[in-house]
């Protein structure tokens, strides 16, 4: 039942049942006989488990157990805070982790093949990449065309989203569209294609996105999978901002949000809030796009939006923050979104528009020498990739001001030495600018 939940958009009814059987399994353990006519007393099946000796390893039914609980917790990661969780129940979620971690048949199968995403949201667990490998290394051995390929298309979104330059990702690309034609099921062709449009968002290519998305978007609604309509519908709504279509991007918006409700998607709704508020504050309409970011971040805490999500949201919370009272206090804002990009391994593209902002940021300030080696950061992680709307204007601006100020040469050489600051790098000097700033008479 738990793919018919998940599919068809039942997965908090799925969560309800999956708890209970968790719950009844603890309680038969406990009584040592099945359930009776009276309602038995529901133990907590975590704290059950943890107090078993071995966890229950000997236990006739462990292999079924273990493959539900990997379940329960595949379900509670859609609309859960997972670090809250896990932090709370680390050898819990270490036990679940390890037992598919070994391999086998059982991890190249659902659920159990989802086993690389707990190593996503626990970081002690190992290199999330290294999973991943492995994860697709066993669906190769024990498992078919469409397991192969879930494992891939996981190891895609995991590689376009983290620091590098996209290697093999054309390769997997490839792979995975030979597979899910072979398979022959449209939501992981809908999948498939929304991998291909990451990566092309990614690489800057938003007409290739765009058709990426809109057929993503067609077969998940042939196959039913409703809940995937949202993201869908609000990154067609990003292009079309990024393009300068403003009526079709709040059109799109505005269906996303609906579809956000309509199918509770958390994730979605705060995504579109996001987007509303930086299209308030390009339109210079400060007092909405903070209510915008306020309400993008309590949507965010009802469900388990990504880091990325959560550095843009810092982002935009940064500037806004800027433009309501002064660029100084902003600083500090962007030097923790820049931190958080790195120690939750966010892409080279994320880490970028951070620096960007705070580029300008210095150069409001004054401080342009500073202005022109951040602003050289942030084309060195962009890796010749080009900068979208609006971030392309306001870098422009910058390198303007800074030029004028310095003069073509010392901003050369400035912008020169960018080439070789490292992440680690860059927040210091965003750590100094702010010490400056601090030491300055008032």
């Amino acid at each position: 039942m738990g793919w018919f939940w998940w599919l068809r958009t039942f997965r908090h009814e799925g969560m309800e049942w999956l708890d209970r059987t968790l719950r009844l399994g603890a309680a038969m353990d406990a009584t040592g006989r099945g359930p009776s006519g009276r309602e038995p007393v529901m133990p907590d099946p975590v704290d059950h488990f943890l107090t078993t000796p071995d966890g229950e390893a000997e236990h006739p039914l462990h292999a079924l157990r273990m493959q539900l609980r990997m379940l329960h917790l595949f379900f509670m990661a859609e609309d859960t805070p997972m670090d809250a969780f896990v932090g709370e129940r680390r050898q819990y979620v270490t036990r679940v982790w390890a037992y598919f971690e070994a391999g086998g048949p059982q991890a190249a199968r659902v659920p159990g093949l989802v086993w690389p995403m707990i190593a996503s949201f626990v970081g002690e667990l190992g290199d999330v990449r290294a999973a991943m490998d492995s994860a697709l290394a066993n669906c190769r051995a024990h498992g078919g065309d469409w397991e192969t390929a879930v494992a891939l298309m996981f190891r895609t979104h995991m590689v376009v989203d983290a620091p590098g330059d996209l290697d093999g990702v054309d390769d997997d690309l490839a792979e995975l569209r030979t597979l899910s034609r072979r398979a022959g099921d449209r939501w992981l062709r809908a999948q498939v294609c929304s991998a291909a449009a990451e990566a092309a968002m990614a690489r800057g290519r938003f007409e290739e996105a765009k058709g990426e998305y809109e057929e993503a978007l067609r077969l998940a609604y042939e196959v039913g999978a409703y809940a995937e309509s949202p993201f869908l519908i609000a990154r067609l709504a990003e292009i079309a901002y990024r393009a300068g279509d403003r009526p079709a991007a709040l059109a799109a918006l505005d269906e996303a949000s609906a579809a956000a409700d309509r199918y509770v998607v958390a994730d979605s709704k705060a995504f579109v809030l996001l987007l509303r508020a930086q299209m308030a504050f390009e339109e210079g309409h400060i007092a909405r796009a903070r209510e915008l970011c306020e309400a993008a971040r309590v949507e965010a805490a009802r469900g388990t939006p990504p880091p990325q999500f959560m550095v843009m949201l810092d982002l935009i919370d940064a500037v806004i923050t800027a433009s309501e009272t002064a660029p100084e206090p902003a600083l500090a804002k962007l030097a923790a979104a820049l931190r958080a990009a790195v120690d939750r391994r966010c892409s080279d593209v994320i880490r970028a528009t951070v620096v960007d902002s705070a580029a300008g940021l210095l150069a409001d300030l004054g401080d342009f020498p500073r202005a022109a080696r951040l602003l050289g950061a942030g084309d060195h992680w962009r890796a010749g990739r080009p900068r979208p709307r609006p971030e392309h204007a306001h870098a422009e601006r910058t390198a303007t001001a800074a030029r004028a100020a310095l003069g073509s040469v010392r901003w050369a050489s400035e912008h020169a030495l960018a080439a070789g600051l490292t992440a680690d790098d860059v927040l210091r000097e965003l750590d100094e600018a702010r010490s400056s700033l601090a030491a300055e008479p008032r």
